[in-house]
Order: structure tokens, then C-alpha cells, then sequence
């Protein structure tokens, strides 16, 4: 006989289940025989008892038994939910373990693989028959999601006949979608329209996309303001390259814009260079009626299209180019046919005559660094080209003979910006203007580079000696970017001994305008941002200590860093920046610990670094030796 709780019990022989009395009653076996029984699941709420039992049946004697002990156990219910709107999040993936490292692995008898789990519909996972310290761990979220490292891993103890709660939030990445529809009738999507997404600070791409057969696009963007202009569309429709401005919230709430265009009819022309295929900007065109009599001019635009509407006669039409400077001339006229409410589309094609554009580079000054004089020709510069409507045209690199040389460009005006200097060299900020006006025509110019000085510092103090519980105040001092160049990525961290505690962060001040954000890590882990667009010229008094930033007990701020992004030459901190903690209790007299300070920046992909350590020496009464001696 069995005794145990609404129990599953496996023997050698199958499987039994314990009857209304909890018992399971076993016949038939011959004397002599070893049985061995385990239980292999329970009743929901209890905790299963898996130790095999063995008992050998004798002759004559009463039937032996085995009891299986089963305590009651808790359930714990995890949620998972958007912290936007609270609601529930359905697929996301968590793992559970106890406290000793294993698995929490049964779900009333039921195996999970490694402990893994996934939330239900309703954005929960519940599971019973459990006791003891439970850690769950957030793995992976929902697409358009982020997991929060603060709250990603949580602890919660399961008692008996006990029911846990743990809640999760992810935070919903800045959606962006973009619909596109017709300006006469909204209800119609409008596929196939190309948008470049550039930020509304620099004008800088930061992605381009295109609408699909339901006339939506959709991009993940971080927070920030950002612009939308319109590069394709379909012949029904008239461009619009109009930018089109937007906020993406850093509270993760998502941003849709939406973009009509206008139904055309009539005579498109699309304009383009034969060689590069692409648009060309300005060229004039003159239309005729069927009777050659002359009833409008037009001028291509910056994508090189015309658009020619408001032509209610469907029938015969002639098109002749008036001038297109710096390309053969298309004297030929051409004939249109047009039908009214439809588009009728001309790709009209010019070879371009050409010049080119040359650039010498040369050294303006004795470089240090690699012993160059003044006037040497230097390899490696890089130029960008654009055309009078700003488009990028060609990109030319110096040669060992200091010299940069373009492809056959269109007569035009061009505009060349130097975007890379050659090694030990400043990127010069001259902007160079270039007319092409005769075929054949070579424009040449010189442009010198200053020997490159990169350079920053940092200074870090603080107490010499310090006790065990009293504060351990350090001071920054010196942060600077020393170059005669911009850098990139700039920052200044400070690294925390394990012998104190974070308390407070005093920011200091910075002598160019300009916003940073402060980070921080907690036991080596993923950085976490403390506070973001702090003003330069402003000094903030940040609260930074384990309970202000909600830190477990076994939890301590590791690294304080401070981010800039870019930092012009000659920056540097005005009022110095502090970094107030306390030192552990327990500290022995007389040990040492040290806390350093870095800064950083690149320049040309190249990081530019400095360090500064501090020693502090652990006060205490000397221990007196013995006297020796008479």
C-alpha cells in the first residue's frame, strides 16, 4: 500500500494514482519481490516528495506500506507589462531559478527546459507547487520593447499556501509610422513613396524608407526631433519634397505622421544625366499646343522632375528644351500625347560636358609628430563634391603626390569640403567653391593641413587618509580637451573603489554651451543613465546613493561617467566637478584604496585618453610594539 496526497506514484510495473483516501493499493505481488515507488507528480498546491522508496514483500506478513509526505507549497505569479499603459506584454521570456543556482524546473509536475518560460495572453506566467527563494530573470522582450536593467532580475521568497506577485515593465522603443495618402480622398494609401527620416539638428540621414502595399512605413527611432522629406513617388501623384517635421517622446509613447499628396494629370518630365542617371536640376522647357503655338515654360527641380498640369485637352502636345548649361543641347522637339485624368510620363536623358575639379594638399606647417616640412605634399585627404543643389556628386582622396582628382563633372558650380585630414594632420575647415563653364575645363586648388595636436587631461584628489564610516569627498579638476581639433565621443568616467559608497554627484561646470548626460554602473553591469540634457553652465547636485537609485543590498555604483558627445577644441571644466561617498564600515588600519578617473575622446576613429589615480590610506591607531631591551 501507497499513502500519499491525489499523487501520481511510478513503479516498476507503471503508473498508479492515489484513490479518494490518498492511498493506492497494490495486489498480486509474489513474496520476495523488491518494489520501488516514486512519486512523479502531485496535486496543485503541494510540493512534490520525488525520493524513491523501496519495500521487499514477505510471505505471510502484512502488507507493507509506503508513505509519501507531500507539504503544501505557494504559487507565484509573474506579470509582464508595458509601463506606457500598463498592459499586459504576451510572449516574453523569462528564466527561474532558486537561490542555490537550480532550476525551477516542475510546474505541478510539468518540466520546463532550464528553468524557461514565457508569458500567456494575458501577459503572465503562474506557476504552483513551489517553496523557497525564487530569482527570476527577464531574457528576451517583445520587438519594439526594451528590458529595463534595473528591474530585469527579481528575487521574491515562496512560502507555504503563499501567493507571490512579481511585475516586469518594459518600456515601448519611439515608433515611428508614416502614412501616406491622397490629398483628395485621405481614405487612399499611396505604396511605394521613398522618404529620407534626417535629424532636424544637422540634417543628418538616418534611415530611408518606403511605404508598403497598405501605404504605412514603419522605424524604430529613439528620442529626438527629426524630419521626413518625400524622394519617390508614383507617376499619379506629385512629389512633395517639403520636409516634414516630428518629436519622438523619450517616454516611449509612438509618433505617426502623415503626408498627402496631390492626384496629377498630365506631362511629367523626368530630366536626367545619362552618365549618372541622375536628375538634373534647372533645365527649362517650353510646351506647344497640337497648332505649335507655345503655351507654357516649366524648369526642372531639384530631383530634376516637371510637372506640367491643368491641361484639359487630351490630344497632341510638343516639348522643346530651352537651355540646359553644361550638357549637349537636346534640340530635337518632342511629341507628347495626353489624356485627361492620366499621367503621361517623358524620360528625357543629356549627355553632360565635362571639366574636373583637382585639390593639392600640402602640410601649412613642421609637423612634430612625423618630421614633415612645411609644404609638403601629404596622401590621404579626403574631399566631398556637391552640386549647386546640394547633392553629393563625387568623393576624391589625395595621392601620394598630395593630389585629388574627380571624376568628369558637369559644367556647374560645386562645393568641396575636406572630411578626412591625413594622419597627424587637422581636417581643414576652408569651404572651396569650383565653376565649370567649358568642356575640358580643369579648376586646381591648394589646400594646406596644420600639423594635428590631440591632447586631454584630468586631475583627481581627494583624502589622504580616511576611517571606516566617515565621507570620502573626491575632487575633478583639469577636465580637458587639450587638442587644436574637435573630438568625438568625449566623456570623463570615475571608477569607485569597493571600499566606498556613491552618495552625491556635484556636476560642475563647462565653459561651452552644450547638453551631457551622467551614467552609471552597478556592480560591472549595463551603464544606466542617472540624469540627461544637463546644461553645461549649470551645476547640479545629483542624489546618487544606493537608496536614491534603489539598489539591493548586495548592489554598489561601480563607475560614474559623464558623456559630452563632441567637444570643440579648448573645452574644459569651469567649476569642479565632485564625487561624495562614504567609506565602508570594517575598513583595516592602514590598507590602502584607489580611485581613478579617466577622459577620453576620438578624433578620426583614433581615441585620445588620460588617467588620474588617488590613494587614500585606511586611519588607525598604530599598534605599539613591545619595549626590548634593559
Amino acid at each position: 500500500m501507497v499513502n500519499g496526497v491525489g499523487a501520481a506514484v511510478g513503479s516498476g510495473d507503471g503508473t498508479f494514482y492515489t484513490n479518494s483516501a490518498g492511498e493506492i493499493v497494490i495486489e498480486g505481488l509474489e513474496p520476495g519481490t523488491a518494489v520501488t515507488a516514486r512519486e512523479i507528480a502531485t496535486v496543485e498546491g503541494f510540493v512534490l516528495d520525488g525520493e524513491p522508496k523501496t519495500v521487499k514483500i514477505k510471505a505471510g506478513a502484512q502488507a507493507p506500506e509506503l508513505i509519501f509526505w507531500n507539504e503544501r507549497a505557494g504559487s507565484l505569479v509573474i506579470q509582464k507589462k508595458s509601463s506606457l499603459d500598463g498592459s499586459p506584454l504576451a510572449g516574453v521570456q523569462f528564466q527561474l531559478t532558486y537561490a542555490d543556482g537550480s532550476y525551477v524546473d516542475y510546474d505541478n509536475g510539468h518540466m520546463s527546459s532550464k528553468g524557461l518560460y514565457t508569458t500567456d495572453q494575458n501577459g503572465e506566467i503562474r506557476i504552483t507547487g513551489i517553496t523557497g527563494t525564487v530569482i527570476a530573470k527577464e531574457l528576451k522582450t517583445l520587438p519594439g520593447f526594451t528590458i529595463d536593467p534595473a528591474t530585469q532580475t527579481q528575487t521574491v521568497q515562496v512560502n507555504a499556501s503563499d501567493t507571490q506577485y512579481l511585475v516586469f515593465y518594459n518600456t515601448p522603443v519611439g515608433n515611428f509610422e508614416l502614412i501616406k495618402v491622397s490629398e483628395s480622398d485621405p481614405t487612399k494609401r499611396i505604396p511605394n513613396v521613398t522618404f529620407e527620416i534626417r535629424r532636424a539638428s544637422d540634417g543628418g540621414l538616418v534611415d530611408t524608407i518606403t511605404t508598403g502595399s497598405d501605404g504605412r512605413a514603419t522605424f524604430q527611432l529613439d528620442a529626438g526631433d527629426y524630419y521626413a522629406v518625400e524622394t519617390e513617388c508614383p507617376k499619379e501623384f506629385k512629389l512633395d519634397s517639403t520636409p516634414h517635421y516630428f518629436t519622438m517622446k523619450d517616454n516611449g509613447a509612438g509618433t505617426t505622421l502623415t503626408v498627402k499628396n496631390k492626384a496629377f494629370s498630365g506631362i511629367l518630365i523626368h530630366k536626367t544625366d545619362k552618365s549618372t542617371g541622375k536628375g538634373i536640376y534647372g533645365v527649362t522647357f517650353l510646351l506647344y499646343d497640337s497648332t505649335n503655338t507655345p503655351i507654357g515654360q516649366y524648369t526642372s527641380d531639384n530631383s530634376g522632375y516637371v510637372y506640367i498640369e491643368g491641361l484639359t485637352t487630351s490630344g497632341r502636345y510638343y516639348l522643346r528644351e530651352l537651355e540646359n548649361k553644361g550638357y549637349v543641347p537636346d534640340t530635337q522637339m518632342k511629341t507628347v500625347y495626353v489624356t485627361a485624368g492620366q499621367t503621361t510620363l517623358v524620360e528625357w536623358e543629356n549627355i553632360p560636358i565635362t571639366g574636373q575639379i583637382q585639390i593639392v594638399k600640402k602640410s601649412a606647417d613642421y609637423n612634430s609628430t612625423n618630421g614633415l616640412p612645411a609644404g609638403t605634399l601629404l596622401e590621404g585627404a579626403v574631399f566631398e563634391i556637391y552640386d549647386k543643389a546640394g547633392n553629393l556628386v563625387d568623393t576624391i582622396k589625395s595621392d601620394k603626390r598630395g593630389l585629388a582628382v574627380s571624376k568628369p563633372l558637369p559644367l556647374s558650380r560645386y562645393t568641396i569640403r575636406e572630411t578626412k585630414a591625413p594622419a597627424n594632420y587637422g581636417v581643414s575647415d576652408q569651404e572651396l567653391t569650383a565653376y565649370l563653364e567649358h568642356e575640358g575645363q580643369i579648376v586646381r586648388f591648394e589646400v594646406t593641413n596644420k600639423s594635428l595636436t590631440t591632447g586631454v587631461s584630468i586631475t583627481k584628489t581627494g583624502p589622504k587618509e580616511a576611517m571606516a564610516g566617515q565621507p570620502v569627498n573626491y575632487v575633478l579638476s583639469g577636465i580637458a580637451n587639450n587638442s587644436n581639433v574637435r573630438l568625438d565621443n568625449y566623456y570623463w568616467r570615475d571608477t569607485l573603489p569597493a571600499q566606498v559608497r556613491l552618495n552625491t554627484i556635484v556636476t560642475g561646470t563647462y565653459n561651452f554651451p552644450g547638453v551631457y548626460k551622467i551614467t552609471y554602473r552597478v556592480n560591472g553591469g549595463e551603464y544606466r543613465t542617472l540624469a540627461d540634457n544637463l546644461s553645461t553652465s549649470r551645476n547640479y547636485t545629483l542624489q546618487a546613493s544606493p537608496a536614491a537609485l534603489g539598489l539591493a543590498a548586495n548592489e554598489r555604483v561601480t563607475e560614474v561617467m559623464f558623456v559630452f558627445g563632441q567637444a570643440p577644441a579648448g573645452f574644459a571644466q569651469v567649476e569642479k566637478p565632485q564625487i561624495k561617498c562614504t567609506a565602508v564600515a570594517g575598513l583595516t588600519a592602514g590598507s590602502s584604496f584607489v580611485n581613478i578617473a579617466d577622459v577620453g575622446g576620438t578624433y578620426n576613429g583614433v581615441w585620445v585618453q588620460a588617467i588620474s589615480r588617488w590613494v587614500t590610506t585606511v586611519y588607525g591607531k598604530p599598534t605599539r610594539l613591545p619595549t626590548t631591551g634593559y
